[in-house]
């Protein structure tokens, strides 16, 4: 692999080890087996695969999972319990709570997994007993992981959290192996995040604030990643809940891993007030960007007994990082009061001026910083806004035009808006549309209904929203004309926009328009031809009985397409920077996610997008054709879920259960409270930092796929 990068597609180094071996077996090697010196069943991994794509409830999809969780093969077995588990049935539990007694630690581990995310969302009491009775005995440490992890990630009324807190606490002393001591502080951090009385046990806390030094004391090169992750998720356990103590906190600021570090400073508020001021200080000199993004969050929020905004204006005039300079920069605006601006609109002023409004010869992102200083310019000095306004809504940049409509909402300048609202490019025009209907109300309604005729599902839904509280005449007409076009593009991914339009039409319409919406009872998408249902009957006074008619599935990936993509990786050049971000797909983890993906990057459809979305410290998110959260590919792609969202793993955006759109996003920093309802496909294994330089609007110049090495 690239730099020698581990593979560790399944979180487990033994799991790992099973599925290499089943890849190397279909390439012809001699590795491998199921114990009889036979191939591993590879065509049964398919079956696994088309049959969790089913979703199944019962039939013979159902039984094909079942009878594979029982499969010669411990690879099969694993991956046939986790689509079981994916399924999110309650019912299962008994099934898979079999498979807890296996002989393989691997099957073993992933049927506990199984078993919390069957009750994912719902009761965890069907899954508690199960999951008690296995962690009674002495268990491995790769099950005993598994195990704490299920167990705190249970739903359950505070009567029954004593048991799983009891075996997280027995599991966890200082001599726990790094993988149990990684599971142990996940389950306590779920718990931890829930309601319940684990917040305020003293017994789990103290256990916290020891794994926040798991392994720190040690001579483990910083690449330890694991024990690095148990004391990450330890101070993000505890910081959630506002049980850090300082000086956990500041050694955490000391640790020689960067997610730890800016763990630790996601929480600077609860230290104590003698020491805040001097831990702000070091994150803000940390040598990483995650960590001073903390640090200026942190002294944007402080009581700075007038310090902080000199300080913020020094970090905004300074930092490396654009990203940081951006924050600190639409933190002026609240930090500084206009009797302390004298030095800081004259600065804010230079950099929304000209160069940075409406130069891009240089530099594409100085308009970012052009719009940031905009932002608390119009807070400090609103008379200073107009002209650089107006350049930044000129901007060639369409990102930069919809920042600028954005300020021109929050100052409520209606020409900027006017014109906007006007701009060729539809997320502008989503962007400048709901402030201009507040400020000038049914004067706006013709421009509103002359976007109906735009396919941008995002405007659409924009619109949809402001005409549905509408008192104009003829719009439920209009809006239906509108639903039928986009629905005659069979677009599963219309979802939304088809729903938002419908919305209108309940509101405004009446019996005269059944006729037209009558034949979308049968519709491709279920969840519109129940609400055609809902409405006809309303309307009509008869019974309605939808028949949805769902669109084929989307092909599954071949064997030989997955043995070959596990040898690859997706290469993203991005155009601002010209630097390569390397993406290790997951196909084992992730199969249909993980060659979909390679598939759009093979075919040419990721380049020329871009990372419309930027959540400093959380997630950058790209890959729509529209530049938008609503425009995707055209059909859905099911939900993988199970591996952890560590900083640097890749990511499927849904709008709910099942409605992959081909949009991709990559986890900036650890974000374990996505788990169990996001899935990850792939991993980034070269150019993190790349990925820590991305900003709105960057564009992914060419995706390719490579081999891997």
């Amino acid at each position: 692999m690239i730099h020698g990068a581990p593979r560790i597609p399944w979180g487990s180094t033994r799991w790992a080890a099973a599925a290499v071996s089943f890849l190397v077996s279909l390439a012809g090697g001699a590795c491998g087996g199921d114990g009889n010196g036979a191939a591993p069943p590879w065509d049964d991994y398919l079956r696994v695969v088309a049959s969790e794509d089913a979703r199944p409830r019962s039939g013979p999809e159902l039984d094909t999972l079942l009878a594979l969780a029982a499969h010669g093969h411990p690879l099969v077995r694993s991956v046939a319990v986790r689509a079981l588990g994916r399924l999110e049935d309650s019912a299962l539990v008994p099934h898979i709570a079999a498979r807890l007694e296996d002989g393989e630690s691997s099957v073993r581990a992933a049927a506990a997994r199984a078993l919390a995310q069957a009750v994912h969302g719902a009761d965890g009491r069907p899954a508690l007993g199960p999951l008690m009775a296995r962690a009674r005995p002495a268990a491995d440490p790769e099950t005993r992981g598994a195990l704490a992890e299920a167990l705190g990630r249970l739903a359950l009324p505070d009567e029954d959290v004593g048991d799983p807190v009891d075996i997280l606490l027995e599991w966890s002393d200082s001599a726990a192996s790094p993988r149990t001591a990684l599971g142990v502080a996940r389950g306590m951090e779920a718990l931890m995040r829930g309601p319940g009385p684990a917040a305020s046990d003293p017994a789990l806390i103290g256990r916290l604030h020891e794994l926040a030094r798991f392994g720190a004391e040690s001579a483990a090169p910083s690449a330890d990643t694991i024990a690095g992750r148990v004391r990450a998720v330890s101070v993000l356990a505890l910081g959630q809940r506002g049980r850090l103590e300082t000086a956990t906190l500041a050694a955490a600021l000391d640790d020689r891993e960067a997610t730890v570090r800016q763990t630790a400073a996601r929480f600077l508020s609860a230290a104590d007030p003698s020491a805040r001021a001097e831990l702000t200080r070091r994150s803000l000199q940390d040598a990483e960007p995650i960590v001073r993004i903390e640090g200026v969050r942190a002294l944007a929020s402080a009581d700075d007994g007038g310090t902080r905004c000199a300080e913020l204006l020094g970090v905004a005039r300074d930092d490396p990082a654009t990203g940081v300079r951006i924050l600190a920069l639409q933190a002026l605006g609240t930090a500084c009061s206009p009797a302390r601006s004298d030095t800081v609109v004259p600065y804010l002023s230079g950099l929304a001026g000209p160069r940075g409004a409406a130069d891009a010869s240089e530099d594409p992102s100085t308009w970012h910083l052009a719009a940031a200083a905009l932002e608390s310019l119009a807070r400090l000095a609103p008379a200073e806004v107009p002209e650089p306004l107006a350049r930044l809504a000129e901007h060639p940049v369409s990102f930069a035009r919809a920042a600028a409509a954005r300020i021109a909402g929050t100052t409520g300048h209606v020409p900027t808006l006017e014109a906007l609202a006007r701009d060729p490019h539809p997320n502008v025009r989503s962007a400048a549309l709901p402030p201009l209907a507040a400020l000038v109300g049914p004067d706006l309604y013709s421009l509103l209904v002359a976007q109906l005729s735009s396919d941008d599902p995002q405007l659409l839904i924009t619109v949809a929203g402001l005409l549905e509280r509408s008192t104009a005449d003829g719009l439920a007409e209009s809006t239906l004309t509108a639903f039928e076009r986009i629905s005659a593009a069979r677009r599963e991914t219309a979802r939304d926009p088809r729903m938002a339009l419908l919305g209108v039409v309940r509101e405004h319409g009446d019996a005269a328009l059944a006729a037209r919406l009558e034949p979308y009872l049968a519709d491709y998408d279920a969840l519109v031809a129940d609400a055609v249902a809902t409405m006809l009957e309303a309307w009509t006074g008869e019974s309605q009985t939808a028949r949805p008619e769902p669109l084929p599935r989307l092909a599954l990936p071949t064997a030989e397409e997955l043995r070959a993509l596990d040898a690859e990786v997706v290469v993203l050049t991005m155009e601002r920077t010209g630097g390569r971000i390397v993406i290790e797909p997951l196909p084992l983890t992730a199969p249909t996610n993980a060659h979909r993906f390679a598939l759009s990057a093979r075919s040419g459809a990721l380049d020329g997008l871009t990372f419309h979305r930027w959540v400093p410290n959380f997630v950058a998110q790209g890959g729509s054709p529209g530049a938008n959260e609503y425009s995707g590919a055209p059909a859905y792609t099911r939900d993988e879920v199970g591996h952890p969202h560590w900083r640097g793993t890749v990511g499927l955006s849904t709008r709910g259960r099942d409605t992959g759109d081909g949009q991709l996003f990559v986890n900036l920093v650890d974000n374990l409270r996505l788990d169990g309802d996001y899935t990850i496909f792939g991993r980034v294994i070269e150019g993190m930092d790349v990925v820590d330089a991305l900003l709105e609007g960057d564009v992914i110049a060419r995706a390719a796929v490579l081999p891997a090495g």
